[in-house]
């Protein structure tokens, strides 16, 4: 990682914690459909990648999964990034807007954007944005609520501004300038009812660790709780 594309990142202040940072960055990192979805990750990010940006870092809860010593995190929330400083090691990280990034273009050889673009007014800004700073043949990973999923109450929250399914996302992907590697949803539209159940969570952990399988059946392809794309900066 050469000098010039983190010239202006810089550690934030630690700030006592607030609302914003529990509900989006304490409770990340935790939980059945977190590890399904960093399965997924995992399976799309190039091994051969030197530079990752994570969009959305919080609190580092990815860059166990990126790798430590090729990840770089953005998050618009100095507090959420006061608590990086707890599992990032020699991470570098920077207070900034997705759609206004603080390096150069060309830097990134992927980005991954995980439960982000729902919260942003300008999420096709960001789209552009992330393509400017991949190589060609870069890839954005994106991870966001699909709206299509049965239980919708799951993700009430007054901070998310769009929701979509997958014809949206891959639409507003395209127009942005990107090409559509993988487009899935992830998670079975039913299994959260088994929540009462006496050992619920035994079958819950069953489903979700078989999710990128199962995503794939008819009935459950765009039902799932997650959906998941894979894009690539084209090459020329």
């Amino acid at each position: 990682m050469t000098a010039e594309v983190f010239a202006s990142v810089s550690t934030p202040p630690v700030l006592e914690a607030g609302d914003a940072v529990e509900r989006h960055f304490l409770h990340r990192g935790h939980g059945a459909e977190f590890d399904m979805e960093v399965d997924w990750i995992r399976r799309y990010l190039p091994g051969d990648a030197e530079r990752v940006l994570d969009v959305g870092c919080g609190s580092g809860a990815l860059f166990d999964a990126i790798g430590q010593h090729r990840a770089v995190g953005i998050d618009y929330c100095e507090q959420g990034l006061s608590r990086s400083s707890q599992v990032r090691g020699d991470v570098p990280v920077a207070c900034a807007d997705a759609t206004r990034t603080p390096f150069a273009d060309q830097t990134m050889d992927a980005v991954t954007a995980q439960h982000v673009v729902e919260h942003l007014n300008d999420y096709e800004g960001a789209f552009r944005e992330w393509r400017r700073l991949l190589i060609p043949g870069g890839i954005l990973l994106v991870l966001t609520p699909n709206v299509q999923f049965v239980d919708p109450t799951v993700f009430d929250d007054d901070t998310h501004v769009h929701l979509f399914d997958q014809v949206d996302l891959s639409v507003t992907l395209s127009r942005s300038g990107f090409e559509i590697m993988n487009l899935c949803t992830l998670g079975l539209p039913w299994f959260r009812n088994y929540h009462g159940m006496p050992s619920g969570w035994r079958f819950r952990r069953l489903i979700t660790s078989r999710a990128q399988a199962l995503s794939a059946a008819p009935f459950c392809r765009w039902r799932g709780q997650t959906l998941c794309c894979a894009a690539r900066r084209p090459i020329r």
